[in-house]
């Protein structure tokens, strides 16, 4: 008796959950209404101010089309030849299921699937592309759902709406222009079934690739509408005649915030598991922090300086990333001079730090241990530190003791590795880490850490990040691009911001006030940073300049430059820098500032 009662519990809870996994199914279909789906759109990316900044499509952004501007025949071409049996199931073809399997058994291979316009519609709108018996199952369910709420004709008018057709095109609105130049309402029976086709195969078929291929796959379309009675004999023959032409496909033009925009993508993914290519289907809405005016600011600094040491062939390259310290909203980022959609992104690019990494690796330590203030000595006297380590300061000068004020606002060499040699490597690598700047093992023995000649690289963005430290008094925020991001069923989604205490107030306060003498003090390595806003920094520069660095901060941003060339190695020094992170770098942040 006890083990009849336990079996019919298990099975009770069976159930339970069954029914509570297809209720949560059809829950999924009967959030969204037909007006809504119905109004999708290319996904917009909105700044700080919820203005649009871009909108994310390939070659032509979407043009819904309303079912009574679809000709009957453009209609029945995709049924024919997608899901026969349309109008007669529920959303999923029993009948076809079987004849697919039957198949498949027949051939031993995947010959022929059995997924209905309605199932391909719950996959496009709910679903990820993942080939999972888990996903079909969910496909399956959504797809009774969707029967359930909308009509047929609802049902295929959505589907056309929001199918992949090749050429980075979804839609069969955007098709028709793109493929065609008309209007969906104007397409030939040669046409629709041309578009018809490409569904299954989008790269393979589309006339942009091979118009042999295309007008194969036409003909196979034009066959199943004549067999099935959707076209006459007479529009057959004409049809099969109709030449395929190779359409021109436009190339969608840079943004002037492409790098931004192209993170955006990539973070979409990474923390929201959005897709590039859910994005692309449209129907996301997207909010950043991006400053338009600081970006602005950014790209026209950048395309009016003279870099001295463009060449014929080679041109110095910059990345830039503008971080609000008290958010970690990005607000602005610049991937290069010549950059390229989802190309090298020098602003999240790892390079050397040089001299830029002295606030974070020596001095910022040193004040928390509370043993320095900017006014303790500091050995400057040439000195081996061991193992024949023996660093020169830049300028070839030295003194017996200089203050820690004075040894960060020159930028000097010796007093920073003996400094870190007194608070040792542990600490700094401690207070990186909470920085967000963390070393790899072989950097945590060597006492070059304090002139950022380490084997870790770091990229604009996350020195960015570290300065956020001092900027936001002591405590580092993690940088974000997405502050919200609105999915296709109105749910919205946030970041989970991050912080960390890394220092105290009074002496992210003290460091700077430090770092305003880098700018300001006549003698400081950033004098060339200097304009209408109050603001701190350091420059950086790496062995031979290879790098050249500045990393410069307000209450309301921190912007971290590196400029440098691409191809920059050991072995050809024609292609290193012939001034430092107090050159084109600082000259930069101040031309910024002074936009801004």
């Amino acid at each position: 008796m006890r083990k009849f009662i336990l079996a019919f519990l298990v099975v009770v809870l069976i159930v339970m959950l069954g029914v509570t996994y297809v209720l949560k199914q059809f829950q999924q279909t009967a959030d969204l209404s037909y007006s809504k789906l119905q109004s999708v759109q290319s996904t917009v990316v909105y700044d700080k101010n919820d203005r649009k900044i871009d909108e994310l499509y390939k070659t032509v952004p979407r043009q819904n089309v309303s079912s009574n501007e679809i000709p009957e025949y453009v209609k029945m071409a995709f049924v024919a030849t997608e899901d026969r049996r349309f109008y007669k199931h529920f959303g999923i073809d029993l009948q076809g299921i079987g004849r697919a399997l039957f198949k498949n058994i027949v051939t031993m291979s995947k010959a022929e699937g059995a997924s209905t316009i309605t199932q391909q519609l719950a996959r496009n709108l709910y679903l990820s592309s993942d080939k999972t018996i888990k996903r079909k199952v969910d496909e399956m369910f959504l797809s009774l759902g969707l029967e359930r709420q909308f009509t047929k004709d609802q049902i295929l008018e959505l589907y056309l709406n929001q199918i992949y057709f090749g050429s980075g095109v979804y839609g069969i609105g955007a098709a028709s222009q793109i493929y065609f130049n008309k209007p969906v309402s104007d397409l030939t029976v040669g046409e629709a079934a041309l578009l018809a086709g490409l569904p299954k195969a989008p790269s393979t078929y589309s006339p942009s690739n091979s118009t042999e291929k295309a007008t194969a796959r036409r003909n196979v379309v034009l066959k199943l509408m004549h067999d099935q009675n959707v076209i006459s004999d007479t529009q057959y023959q004409q049809a099969l005649n109709e030449r395929v032409v190779e359409p021109s496909i436009p190339v969608k033009k840079p943004n002037s915030n492409q790098a931004f925009i192209d993170y955006v993508i990539k973070e979409a993914a990474q923390q929201y598991g959005v897709s590039a290519d859910d994005l692309y289907k449209g129907g996301y809405a997207i909010y950043t922090d991006l400053d338009p005016n600081l970006q602005e600011s950014i790209n026209n600094s950048v395309a009016n300086h003279t870099f001295r040491d463009d060449a014929i062939n080679s041109k110095v390259e910059v990345g830039i990333s503008a971080v609000n310290p008290k958010t970690g909203g990005i607000s602005a980022m610049y991937g290069g001079r010549s950059y390229e959609r989802n190309g090298l992104n020098r602003a999240t690019s790892g390079y050397q730090l040089g001299s830029a990494i002295k606030p974070l690796a020596v001095y910022g330590p040193a004040l928390e241990t509370g043993d320095y203030t900017p006014t303790s000595l500091l050995s400057d006297e040439r000195q081996d530190f061991g193992g024949g380590y023996s660093p020169k300061n830049a300028e070839g000068e030295y003194q017996k003791h200089v203050t820690m004020r004075e040894a960060l606002t020159r930028s000097l060499n010796v007093p920073a590795v003996w400094l870190l040699k007194q608070i040792g490597i542990d600490t700094s690598a401690k207070f990186m880490e909470k920085a967000g700047l963390p070393l790899e093992d072989d950097d945590k023995s060597k006492l070059g850490l304090a002139l950022g000649g380490t084997t870790t690289t770091f990229s604009p963005l996350q020195l960015a990040q570290g300065y956020t430290t001092f900027a936001n008094k002591g405590v580092m925020t993690k940088p974000y691009a997405i502050r919200k991001i609105e999915m296709r069923d109105g749910e919205v989604k946030k970041p989970d911001i991050q912080t960390e205490r890394v220092m105290s107030e009074e002496n992210a306060d003290t460091m700077t006030s430090m770092l305003q003498d880098v700018i300001e003090k006549s003698y400081g390595t950033g004098v060339n940073a200097r304009s209408s806003r109050d603001a701190a920094g350091k420059t950086g520069t790496t062995n031979d300049v290879k790098d050249a660095w500045f990393v410069g901060y307000t209450d309301d941003a921190v912007v971290s430059i590196h400029a440098g060339f691409d191809n920059a190695n050991s072995t050809q020094t024609t292609k290193y820098l012939s001034g430092g992170g107090g050159q084109d770098p600082a000259t930069l942040f101040s031309s910024i500032m002074n936009n801004w």
